[in-house]
């Protein structure tokens, strides 16, 4: 809930989001906060934008509402001539969301202007005006912190790191070795840039594990924003890179040299293997799965929980386990579930034209076969050594480098 100290009559609301206000008298009427239609009460705002939220206007408890247009009728409709409450009426209640709640969002915390006593900064590092560098940073050698940048207690820059004007880094962010950052880029919490790649192969002997060495970066283009605990891999050779406006969630994974475009949005447990390539304003939902060295189309959308396995051309939407196109994903799950109707029915056909005997083969093709184990013998069958030397441990096949 904003502080109570924040509150505007709907008139400068509706002039704010150049909406028309409906309702005598109304104009005057003073908004202190911002609520949902189910549960805002006296001197709350609230927002309507689609049917299901229209139809509860009728039982809400707000003083006035931000309406789309296309919703007017339904909303007005429910109102009888007694009723006080406002109605704005905008193009898009959503987009009309942002302003207002700009308008009443307190002024961020940000650290003082300087460098804290305890923060630790190299020598040749190079700060810009105005930046505020908060407790226990620690700036490396040849790193350069642009102008007005933001850095919450215990953010890491490592040497060479390039750090754009107006940047907020949250507490405990991680910027390693060379990795680049454009202008007003937004980092929370626990987030970790130029991470290693996750490669790995067979040692020769076959008895290990070598780890592949990754000599690039990470650049993020401006206006990125990057949730909590999300990591981005630098690249083998060359950058990773995630385009200008690209807005990412909490707990993502971008693998190695990956190369995301401008303005896609990439909901929460996402992972992105190595060497893929993401176009522009793509849609990703939470929890999917991209496989490696895989390329996705401009706009194009993937269902939560989604595995993309195989490339997806420009604007296609796409679901499922393997992911495939949506329609026919779609129809494979209708047809999955329709199925012991299928057999009841091919059940009742095979009776009615070859018998009830004939019937029956279709259940024994359907039962699975039997697994059981007599214990004795799966007992017997264990080998025995009265060694008490360890055996040598078996080659290991290293799996493929993502």
């Amino acid at each position: 809930m904003p502080a109570p100290s924040l509150s505007f009559t709907l008139a400068e609301i509706a002039s704010r989001v150049g909406g028309e206000l409906i309702g005598a008298g109304s104009g005057e009427r003073l908004i202190i906060g911002l609520q949902t239609v189910q549960e805002a009460g006296e001197g709350d705002l609230t927002f309507i934008g689609d049917e299901h939220h229209a139809k509860a206007w009728a039982t809400s408890g707000a003083t006035a509402a931000v309406v789309s247009r296309s919703l007017a009728e339904t909303v007005t409709g429910q109102c009888d001539p007694n009723d006080r409450r406002g109605v704005i009426l905008v193009k898009n209640a959503d987009n009309a969301m942002i302003t207002v709640l700009e308008l009443f969002a307190p002024a961020p915390e940000l650290p003082p202007i300087g460098i804290h006593p305890t923060a630790i900064i190299a020598a040749d590092a190079r700060i810009g005006s105005n930046a505020r560098i908060g407790p226990n940073v620690t700036v490396g050698r040849n790193a350069r912190i642009g102008n007005d940048v933001s850095l919450f207690a215990g953010v890491a820059i490592y040497p060479d790191v390039v750090i754009g004007d107006a940047c907020v880094l949250h507490a405990h962010v991680v910027i390693r070795e060379r990795c680049v950052l454009g202008r007003r880029v937004i980092l929370h919490g626990g987030v970790q840039i130029g991470t290693d790649g996750f490669g790995y192969r067979p040692s020769p002997d076959g008895r290990g594990i070598l780890k592949v060495p990754h000599l690039g970066h990470v650049v993020l283009g401006d206006d990125v924003e990057i949730g909590a605990n999300s990591c981005v891999d630098r690249g083998k050779f060359g950058a990773t890179t995630i385009g200008m406006g690209t807005k990412i969630d909490n707990l993502v994974q971008i693998g190695h040299n990956c190369k995301i475009g401008r303005c896609v949005v990439i909901s929460g447990l996402a992972g992105i293997a190595g060497s893929t390539t993401v176009g522009d304003g793509a849609m990703i939902g939470g929890g999917a799965g991209i496989a490696d060295h895989l390329t996705l189309g401009s706009r194009v959308q993937v269902a939560a929980r989604s595995a993309v396995m195989n490339d997806i051309p420009d604007g296609e939407t796409w679901a499922g386990y393997p992911a495939k196109e949506r329609r026919r994903a779609m129809q494979e799950v209708i047809v999955a579930a329709k199925m012991p109707e299928y057999i009841r029915n091919l059940r009742s056909v095979i009776t009615e034209t070859l018998g009830p005997e004939a019937a029956k083969l279709l259940d024994r093709s359907s039962e699975k076969p039997s697994t059981a184990r007599d214990p004795k013998k799966s007992a017997e069958s264990l080998p025995t050594s009265t060694s008490t030397a360890s055996p040598k441990a078996p080659p290991i096949n290293a799996p493929r480098e993502s």
